[in-house]
């Protein structure tokens, strides 16, 4: 059994079931693995949920600094309006993508400061590609700062409908938001 496939199963464990519910012996049962042998590439639950999500965090990253990287010949409303679009389709259908959010939300006081560190590294690379992005677009009415600031907070509030409500109130969020974000940055 390869650790990529532990992972895996361990990601769909603690998204199912959260970290609490989470059982070494239960991811260990479904790798056709015994528990000891887990044991051998993960000492404890901690130690498997510190790595997934320090792996998953960097995946972010990536995607996030290629996807404004690709988008960059779209007008401004595209490339972000096409983000948020992007960012629920990985939320809905990566694994990986609802684990890093879920855990943000949703953070044992066990492993409490270590996702924070690793989301606010994730965020900094946002804000980063953001205000990159922001500069490139004089024409808004906001500063690059400010209008980071604007899209951040509108996209966590459309993470709270991904995490704890469904597909269709993230989009029906989405339609009322997008127009009042875009109202307010552009000239």
């Amino acid at each position: 059994m390869s650790k990529k496939r532990i992972k895996e199963i361990a990601i769909q464990h603690f998204n199912r079931l959260g970290y609490e519910g989470t059982k070494m012996a239960q991811i260990a049962e479904e790798a056709g693995i015994r528990k000891q042998s887990l044991a051998y590439h993960y000492s404890s639950k901690k130690a498997l949920l510190l790595e997934l999500y320090e792996e998953v965090v960097q995946e972010e990253q990536r995607f996030v600094r290629l996807f404004f990287s690709e988008s960059a010949t779209q007008t401004l409303d595209q490339q972000l309006y096409a983000f948020l679009h992007e960012h629920k389709n990985r939320f809905l259908t990566h694994p990986n993508v609802a684990f890093m959010y879920i855990l943000s939300f949703i953070t044992p006081l066990e492993v409490h400061d270590f996702v924070l560190a690793q989301y606010r590294t994730y965020l900094g690379t946002l804000k980063e590609e953001l205000a990159a992005v922001f500069t490139r677009h004089p024409d808004i009415r906001l500063s690059p700062e400010e209008a980071t600031v604007a899209f951040v907070t509108v996209m966590d509030g459309l993470d709270v409908q991904l995490v704890y409500e469904t597909r269709q109130s993230y989009e029906q969020a989405l339609a009322i938001t997008w127009n009042v974000l875009w109202s307010g940055i552009q000239r």
